[in-house]
């Protein structure tokens, strides 16, 4: 199964509950040109804060340290009600 978390990232989950974080590869005219694998997690939870963290990197090469942490809250806040329903068990 594929969960599609936005156009560039998904994660793909195996029949033994492996949870890969998986990256679109663009070229330079924006065409997806492969899949590589990010990193692989216990479960969604986990790929989706790591996703956020990459999110981060894709869009700036150096930050100082507060823009880093609006930055972040400014992305956990997009995903708290997804990531709250997994805290919830749901």
């Amino acid at each position: 199964m594929i969960v599609i978390i936005n156009e560039d990232y998904q994660v793909k989950v195996d029949n033994y509950a492996n949870y890969a974080l998986i990256k679109a590869v663009r070229d330079e005219s924006g065409v997806i040109t492969m899949f590589t694998t990010k990193g692989y997690y216990s479960n969604l939870s986990r790929a989706m804060n790591a996703c956020i963290h990459l999110m981060l990197e894709d869009k700036y090469d150096v930050m100082e340290l507060t823009q880093y942490l609006d930055e972040l809250e400014r992305l956990e806040a997009k995903f708290r009600p997804v990531l709250k329903r997994f805290r919830e068990g749901d």
